[in-house]
């Protein structure tokens, strides 16, 4: 990749330069690192610092979590915590995408309690959301209205981070009740109505996916595909939706299809 080749030329430049020692360019060094997927050696640069202020900390966390090391996230927040560095809403926000991401989720509702308690970090809306989120993606839907119901205030990104892991739970009468308060919060969002839509196809509520559907289109609004990138040295491949933008797109489905095959025959979902 060329971000890997051009990260790689300029942490040489820093050492032939002698700025490792900097901690704006080693947290720097770090994020990059991380961002790109070379978390260990990340995790080497933090190690190395010798002053690590919080930003290093939160680098370094924020890091991790992304990457999928949520062991590793955790270890370093006790590690954090037992050299008496007080973590900031940045570091309690990473640890607690990291309990999300770990499905851990009676460590993450604890943080969330003892935030301001312990560590004098009042909660604010994306600490909120992350713990709602973290509770509906364990199928705890009920504990999750009941943060919402004490938070100080509502707002429509947390019913959104509710309104995302109701296709899985497959709850019909709760799906509707989020959408409804999303669409009371914000009457220009097309998300809870292709949410809607999607859930009433898939259990065969035709005429209520064609009317959600048709309000969409009556409200103007545009979906919008998500979309990733691969970088493979000088090209950059594009994946959206159904679509796959570049040459020789078909023989990729092609061989994704005999791939998926070969899985189901093995006896995977």
């Amino acid at each position: 990749m060329l971000q890997v080749e051009l990260g790689n030329q300029i942490h040489s430049l820093v050492l032939k330069l002698g700025f490792e020692s900097d901690a704006i360019v080693s947290n720097s060094l770090v994020e990059m690192y991380a961002k790109l997927g070379f978390i260990y050696d990340a995790l080497d640069i933090f190690n190395e610092i010798r002053r690590r202020d919080l930003i290093s900390w939160n680098t370094i966390l924020m890091g991790l979590t992304y990457n999928g090391k949520v062991s590793l996230a955790m270890d370093l927040f006790n590690e954090l915590i037992s050299e008496g560095i007080p973590p900031d809403r940045i570091t309690l926000a990473a640890i607690l995408l990291a309990c999300n991401y770990g499905s851990l989720v009676d460590e993450g509702i604890q943080i969330l309690c003892s935030m301001e308690k312990e560590y004098g970090v009042k909660p604010g809306e994306q600490h909120y959301a992350i713990a709602v989120e973290l509770l509906c993606r364990a199928g705890r839907l009920k504990e999750a209205i009941d943060i919402i119901e004490t938070m100080p205030y509502r707002t429509a990104l947390i019913w959104k981070s509710i309104l995302s892991t109701c296709t899985i739970h497959e709850d019909l009468v709760f799906t509707e009740r989020v959408a409804k308060k999303i669409m009371e919060m914000e009457p220009q969002s097309s998300l809870p109505y292709l949410v809607l839509a999607q859930v009433y196809q898939m259990r065969g509520k035709w005429e209520s996916m064609v009317r959600v559907r048709k309000a969409v289109e009556h409200k103007g609004a545009k979906e919008f595909a998500g979309c990733s990138f691969i970088g493979i040295k000088n090209h950059v491949f594009s994946f959206e939706a159904n679509k796959l933008h570049q040459y020789g797109g078909k023989d990729l489905y092609l061989v994704l299809e005999l791939l998926q095959w070969e899985m189901e025959t093995e006896g995977y979902a």
